[in-house]
């Protein structure tokens, strides 16, 4: 019989309580210098009245000196040494700045302070105030927020600039001096058979009243859901009429100048009537809160600033044609440089709008002016218009008077959110010429470079790349006159023609 003999251990059994000793021992240590806060622990309300300053409105640049008074100060008597901290939750916008030391007050039942408030930027940020507290442990002394004021919110509005009214001025003078040379090129005879037989009017009064609106508030709704304002500054800005550029690149881009005058005062007119419409049915979808305000003065004063000086460049045509003609030829180089001034002024004076530009916004301007131009143009296309005629309806429906759509925040919103707001408009502003520049280099460089040119009507058999290079505008009958019965080429055209 065989036997096993087995060595006890000679700390049996207590060998098991020393190895469980030995593996918690170092947990209770390390937590000896853990500090834990208890779960969900929130700071306890501190009263702060603040002075009546910090409800008005601030300015750009301007500093307030603000005071504050505690009212439950008594309340924390028990948490040893207390520091008061004020501060702002933007500071980029409105910055703070405590006046006295943080720690230089015996707590009673009111104690007061005061802090300088300097605005920055426009917009809106918070004011808080802390009251931080000693945590003791065995060996460090932390701190911890005691107490907590509910935020105070702060406006900060822009400042009146001289630039901006410079910007105003400059841009009033260069679109009278653009619209009188304008006037000595029209034909009125032209202007009488297109509002006869006003096809192409008609079609740029769908692509502006009905489908324009329809996108912006589409796009609004879309890429805009989270901010009301926004959306109504996108929709403003679809349901506002044509703009005064587009005669300037209708005629750069070989458009019907006759056809886009004619759509750009029908369409000024017609806002009295449409964007009534317009903010009253969608618009009351997106801004039901308050009342949108339409600028009837604003509009009139567009038509007759349209008008007057075509009616001076008519007058200059009829009693002094040479004048007249000098007036034509230099209306190209005259809009070249009316379209650089309105970019880098517009972009130097609205700088700050920059800073407010996001990605969403930035796309919803630019969906809006692509479709404008696309919806347009195959309107256009789809009734069997002519080239400069599809191209005229195009840059009439893409081109907004964004001008309009800022003054209608600006007396629709409060302060500083109407001037917020204003980005959207400007990012269209900023979004509109690029793709017309394109298509203007395209023209320039390529397309005439080698030869080639837009096909067109049976009609119609003028190149218009090489008929841009002399400056020529022309129509449907004006080239039927210019075309011999052999339905050759003008001598005056370089390009091809393609049938």
């Amino acid at each position: 019989m065989i036997t096993k003999c087995f060595k006890m251990c000679p700390l049996w059994p207590l060998h098991i309580i020393l190895l469980y000793v030995l593996c918690v021992a170092p947990l209770l240590l390390m937590a000896q210098h853990v500090h834990v806060t208890k779960p969900n622990q929130q700071p306890k309300q501190l009263k702060v009245v603040f002075g009546p300053e910090l409800s008005e409105k601030i300015t750009e640049g301007e500093t307030k000196i603000i005071e504050f008074q505690i009212a439950n100060m008594d309340d924390f008597d028990d948490r040893g040494s207390l520091e008061v901290e004020v501060s702002s939750v933007h500071p980029d916008i409105a910055s703070v700045q405590y006046v006295g030391d943080t720690k230089d007050f015996s707590p009673n039942t009111n104690w007061t302070g005061s802090f300088n408030l300097t605005a920055r930027f426009l917009g809106y940020t918070q004011v808080v105030v802390r009251l931080w507290g000693n945590i003791s442990t065995n060996r460090v002394a932390d701190k911890e927020v005691v107490a907590q004021s509910e935020p105070a919110k702060v406006a900060v509005i822009r400042s009146h600039r001289a630039v901006d009214k410079a910007f105003i001025y400059t841009i009033a003078i260069l679109v009278s001096v653009a619209f009188i040379n304008m006037g000595c090129m029209l034909d009125l005879e032209i202007v009488k058979a297109t509002l006869k037989k006003p096809i192409g009017p008609a079609i740029g009064f769908c692509c502006q009243y009905i489908f324009m609106p329809l996108c912006a508030y589409g796009l609004a709704k879309l890429l805009l859901a989270n901010n009301v304002a926004l959306q109504l500054g996108l929709f403003v800005t679809g349901c506002s009429p044509g703009g005064g550029g587009s005669n300037l690149w209708t005629y750069i881009l070989g458009g019907n100048l006759h056809l886009s005058v004619t759509m750009t005062f029908l369409s000024t007119l017609a806002a009295f009537a449409m964007m009534p419409f317009w903010t009253m049915t969608l618009g009351r979808l997106i801004f039901a809160e308050g009342h949108i305000v339409v600028p009837y003065r604003n509009i009139a004063t567009l038509a007759g600033g349209l008008v007057i000086p075509l009616m001076v460049g008519l007058l200059i045509r009829r009693l002094f044609p040479r004048v007249a003609d000098c007036l034509a030829k230099a209306l190209k180089p005259l809009a070249g440089i009316f379209i650089c001034v309105i970019v880098v002024f517009g972009i130097y004076a609205n700088l700050y709008m920059l800073q407010l530009l996001d990605t969403m916004v930035l796309l919803s301007a630019t969906c809006l002016v692509l479709l404008g131009y696309a919806f347009g143009g195959t309107a256009a296309a789809v009734m069997r218009q002519s080239w400069p005629d599809a191209l005229t309806i195009a840059v009439e429906t893409g081109i907004q008077n964004t001008g309009i759509a800022i003054f209608i925040l600006r007396v629709t919103l409060e302060q500083p959110e109407a001037d917020i707001n204003t980005v959207v408009p400007v990012a269209v502003a900023i979004m509109t010429p690029v793709p017309l520049f394109i298509l203007w280099v395209l023209q320039k460089c390529v397309l005439s470079r080698f030869g080639i040119c837009v096909a067109k009507n049976a009609e119609e058999k003028i190149c218009p790349v090489a008929c841009i290079e002399e400056g020529q505008q022309h129509n449907s009958a004006s080239v039927e006159k210019l075309l011999p019965n052999n339905n050759d080429m003008p001598v005056n055209c370089k390009g091809l023609a393609i049938n």
